[in-house]
């Protein structure tokens, strides 16, 4: 098997595409993950290719899409780095010193409404471009690139086969609280470190709750380790795709 790469532009988002020459075009679905705050736009494809190097399934059932973040962090020091919307990580690092995680699950970060209508934009003409329905597609990330696809899924009402939630976090709690009771629900895979020193692990479990009382059907993986997506949970998203393929 041999994996190709291009990269193309959907909406205004530059992406990585990644597909096996084993690919069924005609039966594909779409994995499109999305990066966090600081990292390059190809920081998770290594994931995508992994996982088809070890399922055969997956390589001949799923294509990955991994979209560029707009904003270039490169002016402030992070060199290739991107973002979805600038994050305060001052006032992160003091939530995590405080343990009060009521203030960072109240933010609305100027920002991610736009951010979220571009990464719409992409997704819908990924939709087209591929000729894929909602219930192959498969859309998350990590991080900030996870709170993105969580208030794409809820603002738009998008109903994806699967949610991929790593290492994310609740934000604007009313606004998605509201948003997720109106939402017709999906399948939500979410993992977050014990030890995560830069989104506080309490405030993970809130947003897991909050989408399991709205209706949603919840994997939670909790693991013992910081920031970081570990391959006990990458083996289940591998068992995830495979059930969806």
């Amino acid at each position: 098997m041999k994996l190709s790469k291009l990269v193309r532009t959907c909406g205004s988002l530059k992406c990585s595409v990644i597909q096996s020459d084993t690919l069924d075009d005609a039966q594909s679905g779409l994995v499109i993950l999305n990066h966090g705050f600081g990292a390059s736009g190809d920081d998770l494809v290594d994931i995508g290719a992994m996982l088809m190097d070890e399922s055969e399934v997956i390589a001949a059932k799923f294509r990955f899409v991994f979209p560029e973040a707009p904003i270039d962090l490169g002016p402030m020091g992070m060199r290739g780095g991107r973002a979805w919307w600038p994050i305060n990580m001052a006032q992160l690092a003091e939530i995590n010193q405080t343990q009060d995680y009521s203030e960072l699950t109240r933010i609305s970060p100027p920002g991610m409404s736009e951010a979220t209508s571009l990464l719409a934009a992409a997704v819908q003409e990924m939709r087209s471009i591929y000729r894929v329905e909602e219930d192959r597609i498969v859309l998350g990330g990590f991080s900030q690139g996870a709170m993105i696809s969580t208030h794409l899924t809820l603002a738009t009402g998008f109903q994806p086969a699967l949610l991929t939630l790593f290492s994310g976090t609740l934000l604007c709690c009313d606004e998605w609280t509201r948003l997720a009771i109106a939402h017709p629900h999906c399948r939500i895979l979410q993992s977050h470190g014990y030890e995560d020193s830069i989104l506080p692990f309490g405030a993970a479990t809130e947003l897991s709750q909050m989408l399991t009382d709205a209706g949603f059907e919840m994997d939670f993986l909790a693991f013992h380790g910081g920031h970081t997506i570990p391959m006990n949970v990458l083996q289940k998203l591998s068992e995830r795709l495979e059930l969806i393929a």
